[in-house]
């Protein structure tokens, strides 16, 4: 005859036989932590916007700050880095969410592709809303993604810009 077993004991079975066989790592997430994803990318035309020439940056380095949205100062109360993987994707923790109270913002740090690392302005930091209450149902924010300009645009970069019909495609 089979035993029952509770739910709660098969989980715990579950993460002790995992933990024993592998190394496997069991975290707690609360209710109130979040995620904040995003990625990081080299501007290689110098165009202002992502292209079909435009490489992810891995290595980067990203800084969430908070304010408070009464604060007079406006100094960050906190704040979490982060940096990118090898295809340019970032994923912040930030625990104890304090949602409508805070204001927060995700930018760039530093790139170390060389020849890569001036901060495109306009693309240098990006506002992420961790509102609790928007009717989102998932913990994980998205980020726009964030730029850095290549100091010298890519050879091909006029044809790039070109094929995107675009007014007045800045001449290389």
């Amino acid at each position: 005859m089979m035993a029952r077993w509770s739910a709660a004991a098969l989980f715990a079975a579950a993460v002790v036989t995992a933990a024993a066989s592998s190394c496997v790592l069991v975290a707690a997430v609360r209710d109130d932590d979040f995620f904040v994803e995003g990625s990081v990318y080299c501007d290689t035309c110098r165009a202002g916007f992502e292209t079909n020439a435009t490489t992810p940056i891995g290595g980067a380095k990203v800084r969430l700050e908070c304010r408070h949205y009464k604060s007079a100062s406006g100094a960050v109360e906190r704040s979490a880095e982060g940096s990118t993987n090898a295809t340019g994707q970032y994923r912040i923790e930030l625990v104890d969410n304090r949602g409508a109270e805070e204001v927060c913002v995700v930018a760039l740090v530093s790139s170390p592709m060389p020849g890569c690392g001036e901060k495109e302005v306009g693309r240098d930091r990006a506002p992420v809303a961790l509102l609790t209450d928007a009717g989102l149902a998932t913990t994980v924010r998205r980020a726009n993604p964030l730029g850095f300009l290549k100091e010298q645009p890519l050879p091909n970069c006029g044809e790039i810009l070109a094929s995107y019909a675009l007014r007045s495609a800045p001449s290389y």
